[in-house]
């Protein structure tokens, strides 16, 4: 790396330091006792379970039933609204009734832009990041109105506890540092919700789906890819995280109780259960396209250069930059459109 892309590198890195060193003052205080919490934590030690005989993870088999609650003109079709029951159920019951007092996080919604003569379009499946959740935000960041004129049409993910699965929707309920069991319920539902989208878009009539997730939609999709063999044609992932330990470090002021070695290793070895940088694919990465940031501290760039070489992902590019001040917007984008070229998702010179 030169001296130049290294500069550039460090420049777009200072937001996010600005954004690490910022004490998240949405995160309450645990209530729970020392004991109660290691014990929780304990239930999700990845070494008492096994992919293939004892899965953590489970997805449903059916589509889930769904119903149209929202319809909107958009440019020359329309954005219908999908809302449906999230059918998954916590693991460890100690953890039951916290996850269900959210009641709001109890729905799903799926956003789906679709063109008015429905035909056999292709569709883009996405999947937004922390704090990013809703149709207006998304319009924007993933440029909507121009791959819908593209003849694309588009879905979008809800995030737990992001949008109206939030009680208070300028919070994140996903990952919560005061309460780590409780997290990874949460990612579990995320995907299992994500694997209902999947089977609902595949209900309503697509056949080409392929998936962009970036940042905490980057993770969301790796994990999802853990799961699955086979459903969308492809997977974008664009500063995806693989690892979300700084987040959920245990920290003073957040627990009733002191901060010990202890509690840090039983956090760190709850999340190795839910984290793609620990877990192996069961989807093809040859059909997976991956850009970083190569100053990107949010979504760590040496995690992300781990779980590269760990599934051995061959089409990976890092660009310059941090993760929020990115300063190579051409690499990154020429990256994305040219993978719908060469799926066949828009025209060539389109």
């Amino acid at each position: 790396m030169g001296e130049k892309a290294r500069a550039l590198d460090v420049i777009g890195g200072l937001p996010d330091f600005m954004f690490l060193s910022v004490p998240d003052v949405t995160v309450r205080k645990t209530s729970i006792d020392r004991e109660s919490y290691l014990r929780r934590l304990a239930y999700y030690d990845p070494d008492l379970w096994d992919p293939d005989r004892n899965p953590f993870f489970y997805l449903p088999e059916e589509p889930p039933e769904s119903e149209i609650i929202e319809t909107r003109p958009f440019l020359s079709g329309r954005r219908d609204l999908f809302r449906y029951a999230s059918r998954y159920s916590p693991r460890n019951p100690e953890v039951n009734d916290d996850f269900n007092s959210r009641r709001e996080n109890l729905w799903g919604y799926l956003h789906l832009w679709r063109h008015d003569d429905f035909t056999d379009r292709p569709l883009i499946f996405i999947i937004h990041g922390l704090m990013m959740g809703g149709p207006i935000k998304a319009r924007r960041m993933f440029r909507i109105d121009t791959l819908f004129r593209l003849g694309l049409d588009l879905a979008l993910h809800t995030l737990p506890g992001h949008w109206r699965r939030s009680d208070y929707r300028r919070f994140q309920r996903l990952l919560d540092p005061a309460d780590v069991p409780l997290t990874v319920e949460r990612l579990a539902q995320n995907i299992h919700d994500l694997h209902s989208a999947q089977l609902l878009l595949e209900w309503v009539g697509y056949e080409d789906i392929g998936v962009i997730g970036a940042s905490m939609g980057g993770f969301t999709a790796a994990l999802y890819a853990t799961q699955i063999a086979s459903g969308p044609d492809f997977m974008f992932m664009a500063v995806p995280a693989v690892a979300v330990t700084h987040y959920l470090k245990p920290k003073p002021g957040r627990f009733g109780f002191p901060i010990d070695a202890e509690l840090v290793r039983a956090t760190e070895r709850a999340q190795e259960l839910c984290s793609p940088l620990y877990l192996k694919p069961r989807f093809d990465v040859g059909n997976i396209r991956v850009v970083v940031h190569a100053g990107d501290q949010v979504c760590n760039v040496r995690d992300t250069r781990r779980w590269r070489d760990s599934w051995g992902i061959e089409d990976y590019m890092e660009v310059s930059g941090g993760h929020f001040l990115y300063l190579d917007k051409r690499a990154r984008g020429e990256a994305w459109y040219g993978l719908l070229r060469e799926r066949g998702y828009i025209e060539r010179g389109k």
